[in-house]
């Protein structure tokens, strides 16, 4: 029972990290209609942005955080400037390609600026072990662990009350229903659009240097994750938030538990059965809905 207890933790505050990510895929989608692929990579960028801000400026735990988020938003802005924004009037399938495209690029500067070699991210929070009395046993909990869980319990509590209460929120809600009808009501779409690409990569970065000191920073580890990060939203119901969040604890719990009781040798595998079944069972995932389209 404690061993159980014990990798229940950590399939929690792994799902967290997945719902973390996939909660930037879904923000696109439910407003955009279409999946970003490079979510993964800026991720990474993320990692390797917090290493230098932790190593080389050797800034306090809480400025690592702000500063990747800014970096790697701001990087996204250009990104969208330069790249995607020219595509808005094309058809869909060619920004789904730049997005695909992007994947490289961003790839290939994190090989310019930080090299290819597996770097050791530093510890952000101080190496203390949290003893909870169980049954006669005890459960113990890393101060990484808590940080995680915490950091990505109030992030998706606060990207809830924005998309629910603000009006940059309300109008992506808008946008995601009727963009055409949304810009004869004043709502400007490039703006909107714009916030939703930046919100997904501040989510990308500050999962980066959540998991960095757990991880390292590896040139390339973007895409594993961004892949784990999509099925969890894809598990959940593609565009659909709290979807997102539900299938990114699905996906670290059956990680977890399978690593413990069947193999880890297994662990990245497990995540594409458990999308198989959710799948053949519910095709639009957990929460999804059935678009009814006339023709």
């Amino acid at each position: 029972m404690h061993i159980f207890l014990q990798a229940l933790v950590s399939g929690v505050s792994q799902g967290c990290v997945y719902a973390l990510l996939a909660l930037g895929y879904s923000v696109i989608f439910s407003t955009l209609k279409m999946g970003h692929f490079a979510q993964g990579e800026l991720y990474m960028v993320g990692v390797f942005v917090g290493l230098s801000l932790s190593t080389q400026l050797q800034v306090p735990a809480v400025l690592v955080f702000i500063g990747s988020a800014i970096i790697v938003s701001l990087l996204m802005l250009v990104v969208e400037r330069v790249a995607y924004r020219p595509l808005y009037s094309s058809s869909g399938i060619s920004l789904i390609m730049c997005t695909m495209g992007m994947q490289f690029v961003l790839q290939e500067l994190v090989k310019v600026i930080w090299g290819t070699e597996i770097k050791r991210f530093p510890p952000l929070f101080k190496n203390r072990v949290f003893v909870i009395p169980f049954r006669g046993d005890e459960l113990t909990i890393s101060m990484q662990n808590l940080m995680v869980l915490s950091i990505s319990m109030g992030l998706m509590l606060i990207l809830f009350i924005f998309m629910t209460r603000s009006r940059t929120g309300v109008a992506m809600g808008a946008v995601s229903m009727n963009r055409k009808a949304s810009a004869l009501m004043g709502i400007k779409i490039n703006t909107v659009i714009t916030a939703t690409y930046v919100i997904a990569a501040a989510l990308a970065a500050i999962t980066g240097v959540l998991m960095g000191p757990q991880y390292s920073a590896r040139y390339g580890m973007g895409a594993t994750m961004g892949t784990k990060a999509m099925i969890a939203a894809i598990m959940g119901g593609f565009g659909n938030m709290p979807g997102a969040v539900v299938g990114g604890m699905i996906l670290g719990l059956v990680e977890t538990l399978g690593a413990l009781y069947i193999s880890s040798a297994y662990k990245d595998v497990f995540s594409f059965i458990i999308l198989i079944v959710i799948l053949f069972t519910k095709p639009t995932g957990l929460f999804g809905r059935t678009a009814i389209t006339k023709v």
